[in-house]
């Protein structure tokens, strides 16, 4: 479990700059809103769309949106329910019929045999999963679901120990339809979550993905097209086939993304990040270098791309109704790129083999819920000498696995030359392993994905930036990605600087819910009164809407927390800490909240317990023993103080405070020799981080070691050339000399 979660043949040859052929660019950066009123206009149903759109239907008829989620009955469970029975670490699940209905009996959160009846089909290959009612309006997917490749039972969490009544389980929230799946899986979607009760009244108007899933609700362009008016334009539809390369994405990545959902309802008004915030390229869903880890959902990875940057959309590779690719092989990939590509001098394997595909290349993927193999949408060239660096995957050794990476570097450059082709990501994994200046050039460079821009500012604030590294992050308050925008916001937030007040009031006023959101978190995290501010009072109200939403939530509540605090509710936001440990037992963020909250209420050993909880439950997870460390050390226990800052930096080397605090308590303990020894370590890590060497040239003095407390003090100067502190202790030490 990773942070606070609980978590054959020849050498590939690499492609050079792609040449597109055929392809309409669209380098738009932007596009018109459309404005299409829900409210005026109603949800027909396919039906109502089949009297005009015959063969656009047909061909949607049988597609993975069609059978998204259906009623369970004998023309759509694919399962074995001939009282079959599956076993999984001792859970016994028998799947039976009682006349034409589906049931299932299965352990319940107790642990106790439970029965179900089968209410709805989800999905159909290569997994469906079955659906059963809960108390309360909830719907629950099973985690037991049938592969409708091979023909079996199988279970989607096989590796994992779950306990009956955890939030990853089938009875908890990890498997609850009304939040986690409904959105994208159904038509006209509302939630309808009565927080103060979890009572869900969730409606669709049509069960599966049908036409105005993506269309938006047509009923006026029914009425228009039954009755045209004379020099009247036909009401636009929200996609169609004239909507850009840019837009369309984005209006897939609705559904097509890992992202959260800030609207109680998807209105089809504004754009992608009105609606929803994706996450950047961040552990444990992304590699390091921005490939897929945990499941993306394809966004994400295709804005990282070049064939998004150059005006590819989904529709150039997808019917986008059947949702089938439009043709099969490099056939496919040659309808942009050249036919050179498609030649044993490119791709060094035998023509027409499985080896030999432009996508197992280039769009290497991993499996996710058991048997879904999904791709990686990035369109990757494989970099072999960055996994020997980073440990990232690359497609050359995932296809030779008998092979290293260091073979496969050779390889590479054997056939192509030591020069690689400039790519964000090498920004990317060098400034999140502690180059900064990588860093800022990725953020900086407009060329680069927005989406890995963001990503530079949240490496850049967790390594402890500057005050004018965060200077140059403020730059982008007003960037044109309103991802950047908002990332930017929540950089200056983590820091609590208030000094940036000025320039991230007017964002509440932005054209981008999730921006002004961003903006009011700030103002709020910070305890600026902007109560009489009307922009203010708007934006927190659509940030109040969004903690009610997500109210089922564990990180739910921990917003909610969060927000009480600084409003002085500090019993109720206690209650919200609680409800968020309740609602997952795992979620450690919520312990961590709310053991700082205890100690600042001097209830001590009531923070001592849930840091020990957090170190039971995640015991790889560095920041724990670090806040321990800090804890022991506040109430003079310097012993088991060092003790748990010691396995702090073991157990996250990247925690620049960890390291600064531990060579301080070493110092007061007088330990100047290991003071020393952890901030040379942690020097070598963060090489131009002020506060380190500063402590470093302290711990030096201290030690007498004068020869080692000038290079360092040299070093100082070299990044703070102004600091009288500096030069003085330095001309001291050549005198010395």
């Amino acid at each position: 479990m990773n942070s606070f979660f609980r978590k054959n043949v020849k050498i590939l040859l690499l492609l050079t700059v792609a040449t597109f052929v055929s392809c309409k660019k669209e380098n738009k950066d932007s596009y018109a809103k459309v404005s299409y009123d829900y409210t005026t206009s109603k949800f027909v149903g396919a039906e109502t769309c089949k009297e005009c759109h015959d063969t656009e239907v047909k061909s949607w008829e049988g597609s993975h949106h069609d059978l998204a989620m259906k009623i369970a009955d004998s023309t759509t469970v694919l399962g074995n329910f001939n009282n079959s029975v599956f076993i999984h670490k001792d859970v016994k699940t028998s799947f039976y019929k009682k006349g034409d209905e589906f049931f299932v009996t299965t352990a319940n959160k107790n642990g106790d045999p439970e029965e179900y009846k089968i209410v709805y089909t989800f999905g159909v290959t290569p997994l469906q999963q079955y659906i059963v009612a809960f108390p309360n309006g909830a719907f629950q997917c099973l985690l037991t679901a049938w592969d409708s490749v091979e023909n079996k039972w199988f279970h989607l969490q096989k590796d994992v120990n779950l306990a009956h009544d955890e939030w990853l389980n089938w009875t908890g929230g990890a498997s609850n339809w009304n939040t986690m799946c409904a959105d994208c899986h159904s038509t006209n979607l509302k939630k309808n979550l009565t927080s103060q009760t979890g009572q869900y009244n969730t409606t669709f108007s049509e069960i599966n993905v049908s036409c105005e899933a993506c269309h938006g609700p047509a009923s006026g362009h029914v009425a228009y097209y039954k009755n045209p008016i004379t020099d009247v334009s036909p009401p636009k539809l929200y996609m169609d086939s004239h909507t850009g390369s840019k837009e369309l994405v984005d209006k897939c990545a609705r559904c097509h993304s890992r992202r959260t959902q800030i609207t109680d309802y998807f209105d089809y008004q504004g754009e992608f990040m009105d609606h929803y915030i994706p996450r950047i390229l961040e552990a444990p869903t992304y590699e390091l270098d921005g490939q897929i880890k945990d499941e993306d959902y394809v966004y994400a990875s295709f804005v990282q791309s070049k064939m998004y940057h150059n005006g590819v959309s989904c529709k150039d590779c997808h019917n986008v109704h059947s949702l089938k690719l439009k043709k099969s092989g490099n056939a496919l990939c040659l309808d942009c790129h050249r036919s050179h590509y498609d030649s044993e001098e490119h791709h060094f394997h035998e023509r027409g083999t499985e080896q030999s595909l432009c996508i197992n290349c280039h769009m290497d993927g991993k499996i996710y819920m058991g048997n879904d193999y999904r791709r990686d949408h990035s369109f990757r060239i494989p970099r072999p000498d960055q996994s020997q660096i980073y440990g990232t995957p690359n497609a050359c050794v995932s296809c030779h696995k008998d092979k290293s990476n260091d073979w496969a570097a050779k390889a590479i450059v054997k056939n192509y030359g030591t020069e690689r082709e400039d790519h964000f990501s090498d920004y990317l994994l060098k400034g999140s392993n502690g180059d900064k200046t990588m860093l800022l050039t990725l953020m900086n460079t407009l060329s680069y994905p927005n989406i890995a821009r963001a990503t530079s500012m949240f490496h850049l604030i967790n390594q402890g930036a500057t005050k004018k590294e965060v200077g140059l992050i403020a730059r982008h308050l007003k960037d044109a990605s309103p991802l950047v925008r908002r990332e930017a916001i929540m950089s200056i937030q983590k820091i609590r600087d208030a000094s940036y007040v000025e320039q991230i009031i007017p964002l509440l006023d932005d054209s981008v819910r999730s921006v002004r959101m961003a903006a009011v978190t700030y103002i709020i995290s910070l305890k600026i009164n902007l109560n009489s501010n009307s922009s203010f009072k708007k934006a927190e109200k659509e940030y109040l809407k969004f903690l009610d939403l997500n109210s089922d939530f564990a990180s739910g509540q921990l917003q909610i927390a969060e927000y009480l605090q600084t409003k002085g509710e500090i019993e109720l936001a206690i209650k919200a800490y609680e409800k968020a440990i309740q609602i997952d037992s795992y979620y450690n963020t919520a312990r961590m909240n709310l053991a700082l909250l205890y100690y600042q209420k001097n209830e001590v050993s009531k923070s001592i317990e849930l840091y020990e909880k957090v170190i039971e439950l995640e015991p790889d997870f560095g920041y724990s023993y670090y806040m321990l460390g800090l804890l022991y050390n506040e109430i003079q226990n310097p012993k088991l103080a060092l003790k748990y800052m010691a396995t702090a930096i073991i157990k996250d080397p990247f925690n620049v405070n960890a390291h600064y605090n531990y060579a301080l308590m070493l110092q007061a303990n007088k330990k100047e020799q290991q003071a020393i020894s952890v901030l040379i370590n942690a020097v070598v890590t963060f090489p131009t981080n002020e506060k380190l060497l500063y402590a470093k040239l302290i711990a030096e003095l201290n030690a007498n070691d004068t020869k080692n407390a000038f290079v360092t003090c040299s070093k100082l100067l070299e990044i703070s050339s102004q600091n009288e502190t500096y030069r003085q202790i330095l001309e001291q030490l050549k005198f010395t000399e």
